[in-house]
């Protein structure tokens, strides 16, 4: 079993709430195995609590689980296994009770609460009838409500029109882990490895849980993707069942996106639905999921610029070389396979890479300045009359300064003084900045590139510097 890492800042805050002399209503949510019921857990370990989680069933089954959950913490040993509360609001009432009797505040964890409010429409209502009327008067509980379903947690539980909007007193938002946390979790592989690890998993830590640290990435891969019983053989396809209707559509529009279509227009020539008002629904509803992401070059005032692309690259990397060998994975026959994805992955890594550098000036705290946003450039070059990408651009509060930085995932030998040049060159193209700091990350580096890159004021940062104290 893996011991739990990361998520300190959330636990940092739970504990806050928890020690706070009034009721407390904690709203927890994100996409389905980023590891929220585990954090839940280690924050309820050694306190009071009564942890119930929904299902998809019936009101009458759900109250059950409810009931045996209220029970159970009242009465361990009981012999009465059967017995259940009239309604929710009996339920609720009866937490209400035994924190009264508690000496240290009771938390009531409501986990997968959207299949609560699927099965009684009027829970979220009764909740909010009790928050007011009784746990408010008390302060002696702390709520927690979690959800896979993003949409419903934001709109039903956090929006405006929902009966519970304004209760919340704390908002948690649980995202895959950055490259520092996947380090945690596999503290045993060497750093090419971790790159490799982080790409094809997004940093999710049940997928990370799966990675054998004592075989090799292609081995791993191999046990994660390309056996019938492999345990992300299918994964993308079992979420789009789970949250959407007509996965099919979505399907085509991923494969679509992975095989370099961006635009709404490409998109849906490439899956022959000629209105793009229809298509644009279903790339919202791909965004709420967080499986992609509309891209806008940092600074551009234009909305109608942008692209899609992957958000999600454990999505990406079945998309890109998964999903069109079902049949050869059916059959075991596999190698050409797997020795096509081992040739593709340090392409592959080059944008897992950029990720991960964003991870590193997020959280390091030894830079010009402190960054507001992070993202990337792209646009026209006036005097070359081509377009040009900035693979990185850190942006100060007030818009003036910038850190722009390239990203080349190579190996030494790989690099050339021509890309410092492009890097200055293409640092002047950023609107409105005044000032710019230019950084450099590489895998790795000679001596003779770190001096040509010193010699014209440009950072390089290896990799291996992600990693030193």
């Amino acid at each position: 079993m893996n011991e739990f890492v990361g998520r300190e800042i959330e636990l940092k805050n739970l504990n806050k709430m928890y020690d706070s002399p009034k009721f407390e209503m904690a709203v927890v949510y994100g996409r389905r195995r980023v590891g929220k019921t585990s954090l839940i857990k280690q924050f309820i370990e050694n306190k009071p609590a009564i942890y119930v989680q929904g299902v998809e069933a019936t009101s009458e089954t759900n109250l059950r689980f409810l009931s045996n959950a209220i029970l159970n913490f009242e009465n361990p040993d009981r012999n009465n296994r059967n017995r259940t509360f009239n309604d929710y609001q009996e339920a609720f009432e009866e937490i209400q009770d035994i924190a009264d009797n508690q000496n240290e505040k009771l938390i009531f964890v409501m986990d997968e609460f959207p299949y609560f409010a699927e099965s009684e429409r009027s829970i979220s209502s009764i909740l909010q009838f009790e928050i007011d009327n009784l746990y408010k008067e008390n302060n002696n509980i702390m709520l927690i409500l979690c959800g896979s379903s993003m949409s419903f947690m934001e709109h039903q539980v956090l929006g405006y029109k929902s009966p519970l909007y304004g209760r919340k007193t704390g908002q948690f938002k649980i995202r895959p882990f950055n490259l520092f946390d996947t380090k945690k979790m596999l503290p045993d592989v060497n750093d090419d490895d971790l790159m490799a690890y982080y790409g094809i998993t997004d940093g999710i830590p049940q997928y990370l849980s799966f990675i054998d640290q004592k075989l090799s990435v292609d081995e791993n891969i191999r046990e994660l993707f390309l056996t019938q019983n492999a345990p992300l053989q299918n994964e993308p396809n079992v979420l789009l069942q789970e949250e959407l209707r007509k996965p099919a559509t979505y399907f085509s529009i991923l494969n679509a996106l992975a095989h370099g279509k961006t635009k709404n227009s490409e998109i849906s020539q490439a899956i022959g639905m000629t209105n793009n008002n229809s298509i644009s629904q279903y790339l919202n509803n791909l965004i709420d999921l967080e499986i992609i992401e509309r891209k806008q070059p940092i600074l551009e005032k234009n909305k109608r610029k942008f692209i899609y692309a992957f958000k999600d690259n454990m999505f990406k990397f079945w998309f890109k070389f998964i999903a069109e060998y079902q049949d050869q994975i059916a059959l075991e026959k596999t190698k050409g396979l797997l020795a096509n994805i081992m040739e593709e992955l340090p392409r592959f890594l080059g944008p897992v890479f950029e990720q991960a550098s964003k991870d590193w000036l997020w959280q390091n705290d030894d830079l010009p300045f402190e960054p507001k946003t992070i993202g990337n450039w792209w646009g026209n070059n006036p005097a070359l009359r081509k377009q040009e990408e900035i693979d990185i651009a850190a942006i100060n509060f007030n818009d003036s300064e910038a850190i722009v930085g390239e990203c080349k995932w190579r190996n030494a030998d790989k690099l050339n003084h021509e890309m410092v040049d492009t890097l200055i060159r293409r640092a002047t193209l950023l609107p409105k900045i005044k000032k710019s700091y230019l950084y450099f990350f590489t895998k790795e580096v000679t001596d003779n590139f770190s001096k040509y890159a010193q010699e014209h004021n440009v950072k390089v940062v290896k990799y291996t510097d992600f990693f030193s104290d």
